[in-house]
């Protein structure tokens, strides 16, 4: 753990802002600041020396598989679904 200022140093890069707005939703559904997530993914990359990245909620879903769950969710709740049989061979 990082325990005085004199050992920490600052990064700083520009992107487009459609990106730091995607980015800065994506950390919030994570319950992470942004310097909390670009800091875990660049430790990662160090520690890993790759740069592979995945991230998944603690259910283990993508914040797209996690919203495509939520959506089929509601269509039940709602009713919109089509009640189809089993078949058995």
């Amino acid at each position: 753990m990082i325990s005085t200022a004199e050992e920490t140093t600052n990064f700083t890069f520009k992107m487009d802002k459609k990106t730091r707005e995607g980015f800065s939703a994506l950390c919030k559904e994570f319950g992470l600041s942004m310097s909390a997530a670009t800091l875990a993914l660049v430790r990662q990359a160090v520690r890993s020396q790759s740069m592979t990245l995945t991230m998944v909620d603690a259910n283990g879903f993508t914040p797209a598989e996690a919203a495509e769950l939520r959506r089929r969710i509601d269509d039940v709740e709602k009713g919109n679904v089509t009640a189809r049989g089993v078949i058995e061979t």
